[in-house]
């Protein structure tokens, strides 16, 4: 057989197999498929979507709405930053003047004039002390603060007792937090002088000190032109 005998029976079988074939016919359903298509198509569409139910909610009743509550519930009240739990003011100021008065009596008294000269925090703190032994208080909550900006624990401590003996929570609880913040500790921070050791007075000591420490005495004193950098 010749390749022209192959090429006309595979033609003859082709021919068989569209002899039937009506393109008229074809084209219609084809036209017909697409519309059944495009209906279908914008029908889901327009249909929302349905949400799946959880497993296991299928047949539980909604919850009932709860009543409003007529009142708002009471707070509690938050504990003092303080000593002792039932402490009053004149407890806490008697409370301060001793703590005041032990860092007067440990051996601190050498940092005041270091602190006339270089402006540092312990001697910020002894000087505070010695201010409010003398009844200086508003002087020496600055000096507190200053000493306690520095990083001395102890001075925040001072503040918080301070700011709790006034019944000035808010301010008591900020320092007690600084404090806390800060490390303090009462076995490492509160003074420990030796048994008998004298309490000089602390109006003498003012007295003879130099005329910076005279003038820091005022609250919110200006610093000199020495603690620019502090």
């Amino acid at each position: 057989m010749t390749i022209e005998d192959i090429l006309q029976a595979e033609a003859d079988e082709v021919g068989s197999v569209l002899a039937d074939h009506d393109p008229d016919a074809f084209t219609r359903r084809l036209a017909e498929r697409i519309a059944e298509a495009e209906r279908i198509a914008e029908a889901e569409r327009q249909t929302p979507p349905v949400r799946p139910v959880p497993e296991g909610r299928h047949d539980r009743a909604p919850a009932p709405a709860r009543p409003g509550r007529a009142r708002p519930l009471p707070r509690r009240p938050r504990p003092r930053p303080v000593p002792s739990s039932t402490a009053g003011p004149e407890e806490l100021r008697r409370h301060l003047h001793t703590l005041c008065e032990s860092v007067l009596r440990g051996g601190h008294l050498g940092r005041l004039e270091r602190f006339a000269r270089d402006y540092d925090a312990a001697g910020a703190r002894t000087f505070a002390c010695l201010l409010y032994s003398i009844n200086r208080h508003e002087a020496a909550v600055f000096w507190w603060r200053f000493a306690a900006g520095a990083e001395d624990q102890l001075s925040a401590h001072c503040l918080a007792i301070h700011h709790a003996a006034d019944d000035n929570l808010i301010d008591a609880r900020l320092w007690r937090t600084i404090a806390t913040a800060l490390g303090y500790s009462p076995r490492r921070h509160l003074p420990n002088p030796a048994p008998g050791a004298p309490l000089p007075d602390p109006g003498w000591l003012l007295a003879r000190s130099g005329p910076e420490l005279q003038q820091f005495a005022e609250p919110q004193a200006p610093l000199s032109a020495g603690c620019a950098g502090c």
